[in-house]
């Protein structure tokens, strides 16, 4: 009996954006890096944060404005623990956050990598007619759609633009060139085995989760 296979596909980013930005040091323009620390400074009942970020040619720093001239009283006292120990959770959400970085620097890099989580949700059909894959990014992302599957799913891009043409994949967007985009939000595909070669079943049955 064929069934529906059913799986979510969540999305982190290993490293966090590099906003570009002139170097003094190296007298041009550089990619930056997190150094994941915060620098406080208090003035009396006034405080200022900043995220240390490092020239990834020279290693000089740069600071991220997070927080100026702020009174201490109008931050909540989790903010404060969180920066005072540069806690890795609080910090990220800064090292993501584009406006932000955006209104700092040139242009943001956003690098490909990511850490890719798979769950079958449900019971495992003995054969499929049917995958309904959703892919959650919380986070932006640096990769196209078609680069991501065709990496997990040992499938070709141009395989996977075939299959979508024939109908073997539907990308539930509102954009004809989803594939093409990078991954961002909540998407949702599915896979109709009966439009698929052998090969390319035998692939998605392989690797759509572990």
């Amino acid at each position: 009996m064929t069934g529906t296979l059913t799986a979510t596909w969540r999305i982190e980013p290993v490293t966090p954006p590099r906003p570009k930005r002139h170097c003094s040091t190296c007298a041009g323009s550089r990619l930056f890096h997190s150094s994941g620390k915060i620098r406080l400074n208090a003035n009396g009942r006034r405080l200022d944060a900043w995220l240390i970020y490092k020239c990834e040619t020279c290693d000089r720093t740069w600071n991220l404005p997070l927080v100026e001239r702020a009174i201490v009283g109008s931050i909540s006292e989790a903010d404060l623990q969180a920066m005072h120990k540069s806690d890795p959770a609080w910090v990220r959400e800064r090292e993501f956050d584009l406006a932000m970085l955006g209104r700092h620097c040139d242009r943001v890099d956003i690098p490909p990598d990511l850490n890719v989580i798979k769950t079958i949700n449900g019971a495992r059909p003995v054969a499929w007619s049917v995958i309904a894959l959703a892919i959650e990014a919380p986070r932006v992302t640096g990769q196209r759609l078609d680069r991501l599957l065709a990496g997990e799913l040992g499938l070709t891009r141009s395989e996977l633009h075939a299959m979508a043409k024939a109908g073997g994949l539907q990308v539930e967007s509102a954009s004809g060139k989803a594939l093409r985009k990078p991954v961002k939000g909540r998407v949702t595909l599915r896979f109709s085995s009966a439009r698929l070669s052998e090969h390319q079943r035998a692939n998605l049955s392989r690797n759509v989760a572990q």
